[in-house]
């Protein structure tokens, strides 16, 4: 077997086997990983691959040993505080001392010698690349028989990295050819010619602008897409065969969308991300198990894309945690009740239908409603595995043998991560270890499994050293720095000096950045018509730095000027350019204003129809009076923006929360005394926050769930104190209430508080829970006050007259109401009645739907829409009625007039 052997090249590299041309046979192109691949199965040293996540729960187990079996050593506060990420980083320390040649042993020096002690303590640790590494190379110091015949190298052996040099130089006394780099190509002619004489020797050399070589400077590197993949539309399929294109960061996502409306071939690189869907269900199980229970991370877990529960039953219990973000309120129930419902009738023709429904639902609940744990006092071991087990096998069971890549590395993941905990054996696992490791399981990511390379000429590697031969056309894909770094070392001159003397040699910061800096030479020497270097100057929102290389040939680009750097920005503003040897045409389109503002709309018929038979509410009448557009669009034709479920705020939490509890102690009948109130509140407080408002009990929210706590049955202790003085009892608590009036109008509505004096009657009690008293009073002292005029209306069940009704402002403990109300603490002198304010809002609901029904709806925001408004409004719109409307973009009231 013949072999190509670069250091760049375990992934994809350029020309993919030798003999390119006529074929080959019985070789291959291999990096060190692939080298490393082959020897072992030549040399029967294959078994099984630890996680690097096992291999640090194994080193930190060796680390805890060495620590309880002797003095302290340099390493055990560190340890102490954060074993995770003191295993990792001494673990690198290790790997990188074996890869010098260290065999374990005592150099005589603190720190090495401590790290020696830990080889020797606790569990043999599963061996790594630098393990691997040295078991080949003492296999291959007996000649072992191979099948290789031959190792071409790609750089000059002495820039091979020690370790792997060694490994090359046992496989030649092993009698292995090795075959030694080949000098770079000739020059080619022109400007890439004299880059290259300049790279290779210094001279330099004017450049001439002739397009052999160019660099590509755009301001974003979206504009930079769409100038490369213009480049490449306008040349012939030849050329875009002996095209190579260089991705240093590995994804070409970006631009492959500029390829791909090109007609051109997708170059599929994807970067690997942590980040990708399915992977953050395990992150999010752990998450959800902690207590407080997190509402945010289970709505987070119901809504991915394909949730560790049905579909249908994860968009049930998120919309229930949108509305009570808990898992013990009667919207949680309800969920689980129509789940249950919709499980067993789809299940209902099973032979076994009862135990099916059973055993899916115990699995589902496993995943919503499991047990909690306190971050302060960790987790048991057992139950962390147990997560772990579940999430591998969600992601074995979904993927269902179809090798979906994702759900592969969840199930790896997982299943380290169990591995890991295991050989960590603490009983115990703190919160912070817990989350170390899993974000040690997911570091490497994954790809994105629906970006994949298409068919076509045009190729792509990951690294300008993956190109080890002539390429016709080379361009450097996002050109940016800082590029590949000089590793520093973690050891003193003298303990470097103590492990040399021990055998242990590491490698010279100059001669890695000889390799390094040859591996960005070597792409412009494989060039052999054309070099396009592609520089954006913003790369995904954040400013670039330049390449190394960029200020290594600045002192030929520099003097060139524009000669050599061409501006991607052209492209938006000429329609004929010349770059690199190719004309580019492009034809200009036609600027079009966009549509401006429009007050008057005309409302089809098949929407006129939508107005039959409807119900309104105190919400669709507060949308209707400030915009008849809004009203017709939210509450007529029920258009939503799509969100499916998120959680409230804290000021929508704390509203409900008050609200719940004013519904367990605000019992129909007499009130109870204020303490007894009070006393009931503080009781419900914490049972209702864990049923409906949990959110509000993480870290963040702990200033505004500690005044609450006091706040709250405070304020509810208030009411209870001012209805028993004006000697009110309670009718009842979030009662449904609705009404039919004169000319087709029927209302619906949920009310707070209603509450009746002996010899007054009813009445209602909005609660209100907000910063700041000011909006409720200016609404009842303008008369626009129509949530009070709408309940007030509805609130007999026999219907009536209206009732008076107020706002009890929880914060302030205010409850105020218009003058002349028997409700009234404080009274706000209004312009009307709220009697008054529903006869005028039937009214201009009344105006307002004729209009409708006419064929015309208005967007009231629009500079010119009082024009077309109905005479002799009751209510007129409020003066800012598109400050919180979401739908601006539709009726184009934020389009400056051109």
């Amino acid at each position: 077997m013949k072999l190509t052997f670069g250091m760049a090249c375990d992934g994809r590299s350029y020309p993919d086997f030798p003999g390119r041309d006529e074929g080959v046979f019985n070789a291959a192109v291999l990096g060190p990983i692939g080298l490393i691949d082959m020897l072992e199965i030549q040399l029967g040293l294959t078994g099984p691959r630890a996680a690097h996540a096992v291999r640090v729960a194994g080193y930190a187990a060796k680390l805890r040993a060495a620590l309880e079996a002797g003095p302290e050593l340099f390493f055990a506060a560190s340890f102490a505080l954060d074993p995770w990420e003191t295993a990792t980083s001494l673990l690198e320390w290790r790997d990188a001392l074996v890869s010098a040649g260290w065999t374990g042993s005592a150099a005589g020096s603190e720190r090495p010698d401590a790290l020696a002690r830990v080889e020797s303590a606790g569990p043999a640790l599963a061996p790594g690349i630098a393990d691997r590494l040295r078991a080949v190379c003492a296999t291959l110091g007996d000649c072992a028989a191979l099948t290789i015949e031959s190792i071409a190298l790609i750089e000059p052996r002495e820039l091979v990295a020690p370790a792997w040099r060694r490994l090359i130089e046992a496989l030649e006394a092993c009698g292995v050819a090795i075959i030694a780099a080949a000098a770079p190509p000739p020059s080619a002619a022109g400007d890439l010619g004299h880059a290259q004489a300049f790279l290779a020797s210094g001279a330099i050399a004017p450049l001439q602008g002739d397009g052999s070589f160019m660099i590509v400077e755009a301001d974003t590197a979206l504009v930079a897409a769409e100038a490369l993949a213009e480049w490449l539309a306008h040349g012939s399929e030849a050329e875009l065969a002996g095209t190579v294109v260089v991705a240093a960061d590995g994804d070409t996502a970006l631009l492959d969308l500029a390829l791909q409306a090109r007609g051109l071939p997708a170059l599929g690189q994807s970067a690997a991300s942590p980040w990708r869907g399915a992977l953050q269900v395990l992150p999010l199980a752990f998450a959800a198990a902690w207590a407080p229970f997190d509402a945010r991370a289970m709505l987070d877990l119901l809504m991915l894309p394909r949730p560790p529960i049905g579909r249908a039953a994860a968009r049930r219990l998120a919309r229930a945690l949108s509305r009570e973000p808990g898992t013990g309120g009667a919207a949680w129930a309800a969920a689980w009740a129509e789940i249950e419902a919709e499980l067993a009738a789809h299940m209902a023709e099973r032979p076994n239908a009862d135990q099916d429904v059973a055993a899916r639902l115990a699995a589902w609940r496993e995943w919503t409603t499991g047990a909690l744990h306190s971050r302060a006092g960790g987790m048991p071991a057992e139950a962390a595995r147990r997560i772990a087990a579940r999430v591998a096998q969600w992601a074995i069971e979904t993927d269902a043998g179809t090798h979906d890549p994702l759900l592969m590395t969840v199930a790896g993941a997982a299943s380290a991560l169990g591995d890991a905990i295991g050989i960590l054996e603490l009983e115990v696992l703190p919160a912070l270890l817990v989350e170390r490791m899993i974000d040690q399981v997911l570091a490497d990511g994954a790809q994105n499994p629906d970006h994949v390379a298409t068919a076509g000429g045009l190729r792509c590697v990951r690294h300008p050293a993956a190109v080890w031969d002539t390429a016709p056309r080379v361009i450097w894909w996002d050109f940016k720095g800082p590029g590949d770094r000089v590793p520093a070392s973690p050891w003193s001159v003298a303990e470097q000096e103590a492990l040399g003397a021990a055998g242990c040699r590491f490698e010279a910061p100059d001669a890695c950045a000889s390799r390094i800096g040859w591996s960005y030479a070597n792409v412009a020497h494989r060039a052999g018509e054309r070099l396009i270097l592609v520089s954006p100057a913003l790369s995904g929102g954040e400013e670039t730095t330049s390449h190394p290389l960029a200020h290594q040939l600045s002192p030929l680009s520099v003097p060139a000027g524009r000669a050599v750097r061409w501006s991607a920005e052209r492209l938006l503003d000429e329609a004929e350019h010349h770059l690199a040897g190719r004309d580019l045409i492009r034809d200009r389109i036609a600027v079009v204003t966009p549509p401006g503002q429009r007050a008057r709309w005309a409302l089809p018929a098949s929407a006129q129809a939508r107005l039959a038979g409807r119900t309104e509410n105190a919400t669709s009448f507060e949308r209707l009076a400030d915009c008849q557009m809004r009203w017709m669009l939210l509450d007529v034709l029920r258009l939503s923006r799509g969100r499916i479920a998120e959680i409230p705020g804290p000021d929508q939490l704390l509203g409900n929360l008050a609200h719940e509890i004013a519904n367990h102690v605000l019992q129909p009948g007499p009130v109870a005394d204020a303490d007894e109130v009070l006393g009931q509140a503080e009781a419900v407080f914490d049972e209702l926050l864990d049923a409906i408002a949990t959110p509000l009990q993480q870290p963040e929210f702990a200033g505004e769930l500690a005044a609450a706590r006091v706040r709250v049955p405070a304020a509810l202790a208030q009411l209870a104190r001012l209805l028993r003085q004006k000697g009110l009892s309670v009718v009842g608590t979030e009662l449904e209430r609705e009404g039919d009036f004169t000319g087709g109008l029927a209302v619906n509505g949920r009310l707070d508080l209603i509450v009746e004096h002996p010899i007054h009657g009813l009445g209602v009690i909005d609660l209100k829970w907000t910063r700041s008293a000011r909006r409720r009073r200016t609404e009842l002292a303008e008369g626009r006050a129509l949530q009070l005029a709408t309940y007030g209306a509805i609130a007999g069940p026999a219907g009536g007259p209206p009732v008076p009704g107020a706002y009890y402002l929880l914060s302030q403990r205010r409850l105020i109401a218009n003058s002349g109300s028997f409700l009234a603490d404080e009274v706000i002198e209004a312009d009307r009645t709220l009697a008054e304010t529903w006869a005028d809002l039937v009214t201009t609901w009344r105006s307002w739907r004729d209009l409708a029904l006419g064929g015309t709806v208005l967007a009231t925001g629009a500079s010119v829409a009082d024009i077309h408004m109905p005479a002799d409004l009751p209510i007129a719109p409020g003066t800012e009625p598109c400050r919180y409307c979401e739908l601006t973009g539709l009726c184009r009231v934020a389009v400056e007039a051109v």
